[in-house]
């Protein structure tokens, strides 16, 4: 196997793409034809295509970031050890993910239920009701005579909001303490696993499947029975603390799969291999197909037909498009991105609080503008800059050299320079530790 190289500047911004681009799916759930229940904000000028495309990025977005995860703590792992790893995920995992659940949750919540409040007080509003309109309705009637935001502000001085926190977006944190736990708690029986004739053949069957053309196809049937038990026509999204089996069998798949190739770490630009044709397969035939069948099959569904055939079609096709994407990506990032650059580097380390903190501007955002009488690709765009200028802004000014920032990406130091000193190539001249902050 080769030598690990100091930094893995390409999938670092990879990393930072799956984030910025969650931004971006998130700022557009208001704007789809057919909403989700569960997203409050209904705009009224949604966008043709909408749904398909941000079903497309639901399809392989965090199921690139797992895989990107489990590749760096296995890489955490050979230059730490599990101890060191151990310590590492605590901070870089467990400690942001408990701050985000005491400081960041409840305002997300806050956003939802302000979102909620107003909806009732502006019925009908298009699309499915969520589960808490009824109780946002129920607050409604027992203040008649509040404001939206003084609503809200009763359920918050009241306390009574505890019992509403919920993991939101913060979920991908969650379900990497699991994956990391259990890397530890398996880190000595595979010790002791290694240098088996058993061993050896796993480890050369998964050479042989990410070192050639078999990759796409053997890890899509792979997949496939881990998308079966599905309660949707897309991939669940976890809804609360109760850890959901299916979805951490689903996507622990993609972890232990970079794991694994992190162990096999010669087999890293073959893993992108033909990545520009991976890409036009992908969106050119296979999305089509996805959309098709999960259409006809969701239709055939409500009146009742039996969809067993649709439904085991449409998790072969979108298996299919999630490898094809992520072999793409992967492909076309070490392409285009293998050297590290100033803002790279600085999107890189700024997307992990960027996202963190991403979900409540974006819905009181979406709120605030779902009556424009303007186009809702205008809207999307506009929500979607202005957010995203406003968390790197908070990130620049408020986080990148606190204790917070020290906790998300190691501590950087801002650059001393004499006057008339020519400004450093790297943004900020940063002093990084060599956390490798994958998540």
């Amino acid at each position: 196997m080769a030598a690990a190289p100091d930094r893995y500047h390409a999938l670092d911004s990879l990393r930072a793409f799956a984030m910025f681009l969650g931004i971006a799916l998130h700022a557009g759930l208001s704007f789809l034809e057919q909403p989700p229940a569960f997203w409050p904000v209904r705009d009224d000028r949604p966008i043709p295509l909408s749904d398909v495309l941000l079903y497309a990025v639901h399809d392989f977005r965090m199921q690139l970031f797992f895989l990107l995860a489990g590749f760096f703590g296995c890489l955490l792992r050979q230059r730490y050890g599990a101890a060191g790893m151990a310590r590492h995920r605590l901070k870089r995992v467990a400690l942001p993910f408990a701050l985000g659940v005491v400081f960041i949750a409840p305002t997300v919540l806050a956003a939802l239920l302000y979102a909620e409040v107003g909806n009732v007080h502006s019925e009908p509003v298009r699309g499915e009701a969520s589960p808490a309109r009824a109780f946002a309705a129920s607050l409604v009637a027992d203040h008649p005579e509040a404001s939206d935001a003084g609503v809200v502000g009763d359920v918050f001085l009241s306390g009574a909001f505890v019992a509403g926190v919920r993991p939101f977006h913060l979920w991908f944190l969650y379900f990497l303490l699991y994956f990391y736990v259990a890397a530890l708690l398996l880190d000595r029986p595979l010790r002791w696993f290694a240098g088996t004739r058993a061993a050896a053949a796993c480890d050369s069957a998964f050479r042989l499947v990410v070192g050639g053309w078999l990759r796409v196809p053997v890890l899509s049937l792979l997949t496939v029975p881990l998308l079966l038990p599905m309660r949707t026509w897309s991939v669940d999204t976890p809804a609360g603390w109760e850890p959901e089996l299916r979805l951490l069998a689903y996507y622990g798949g993609f972890f232990a799969v970079g794991w694994a190739l992190y162990r096999h770490r010669d087999l890293v630009p073959a893993f992108g291999r033909r990545w520009a044709a991976h890409l036009v397969v992908a969106n050119v035939v296979v999305m089509p197909v996805m959309a098709g069948l999960v259409i006809t099959g969701a239709g055939a569904e409500r009146s009742g037909a039996d969809v067993t055939a649709l439904w085991v079609g449409a998790c072969a096709a979108m298996a299919a498009y999630t490898w094809l994407m992520v072999c793409g990506l992967w492909g076309g990032f070490l392409r285009w991105f293998a050297r590290e650059t100033a803002w790279s580097r600085y999107l890189a380390d700024a997307s992990y609080w960027c996202y963190l903190a991403s979900i409540t501007p974006i819905v009181l955002l979406q709120f605030w503008v779902r009556d424009w009488q303007v186009p809702g690709l205008v809207k999307f765009t506009l929500l979607t800059a202005v957010t995203t200028a406003g968390l790197l802004a908070s990130y620049q000014w408020g986080v990148r050299y606190t204790l917070i920032g020290a906790i998300l990406n190691g501590r950087k130091h801002r650059s001393q320079r004499a006057p008339g000193e020519r400004r450093p190539d790297r943004a900020s001249e940063l002093v990084r530790d060599d956390s490798l902050a994958a998540e």
